[in-house]
């Protein structure tokens, strides 16, 4: 498994957590995690379908990651580390 594996396993598992959240729920009753991001970071659904696909030849940027872990409200460390969560 390499860097961008874990990073798209790792942005995966923060948006499960994101979703389950009731501020969320309550905050945006009508709006996807998927659809949040890509208004919150302005990356579009294609990019962030292709950040997140598991096993794809892409290479992710640290801006994006970076957008990305602004918006799920998580430190960039917790993205971007050796350990899948």
């Amino acid at each position: 498994m390499d860097i961008y594996d874990k990073v798209a396993y790792n942005i995966l598992y923060y948006m499960d957590e994101l979703s389950k959240s009731e501020k969320f729920i309550r905050a945006f009753p009508d709006m996807t995690i998927f659809e949040y991001i890509c208004a919150k970071t302005n990356i579009t659904p294609k990019r962030l379908a292709k950040i997140l696909e598991i096993g794809a030849k892409r290479k992710t940027r640290i801006d994006e990651v970076y957008r990305i872990s602004i918006a799920l409200g998580v430190n960039i460390n917790e993205i971007i580390s050796n350990e899948v969560k």
